[in-house]
């Protein structure tokens, strides 16, 4: 086997590593108008995960991860259970809660909009970000 002639220049963390899921569209009973009971509407989610200092690390030694199947498998099903969800608060903070579950996710940012409400704007929402206490 030859050696590679660039040498290593040793890589270091700076800063967290973040696992992304961006535009996961699905399709909900949300929003507290009448117009919006009894109906699906798309409903959009982008989530950052913060992983904890030293994440690379653990991975390669324990195997353990933070998934962002987990995730988006958490979204999807809450919204498949059905039941009408008044804010889109309501959902930012039980992703949040659940993202935050695992031991390794420090922080977490939520962003949940609907983008069919207004034909000017791209969507609307709300974003969170949350840690552990």
């Amino acid at each position: 086997m030859t050696e590679s002639p660039v040498k290593s220049i040793g890589l270091v963390e700076d800063g967290p590593d973040v696992v992304l899921i961006e535009n996961l569209l699905v399709p909900a009973e949300i929003g507290v108008l009448d117009s919006e009971k009894g109906r699906s509407q798309a409903v959009r989610f982008d989530v950052e995960i913060e992983t904890v200092a030293g994440y690379s690390r653990v991975v390669r030694d324990s195997g353990t991860y933070v998934s962002y199947a987990d995730t988006v498998t958490f979204i999807q099903d809450k919204a498949q259970r059905g039941g009408h969800v008044e804010l889109v608060e309501e959902w930012a903070e039980a992703i949040a809660e659940f993202v935050l579950s695992n031991p390794l996710a420090s922080r977490v940012t939520v962003k949940v909009t609907k983008p069919d409400i207004f034909e000017d704007a791209g969507g609307v929402g709300i974003r969170v970000t949350r840690k552990k206490a």
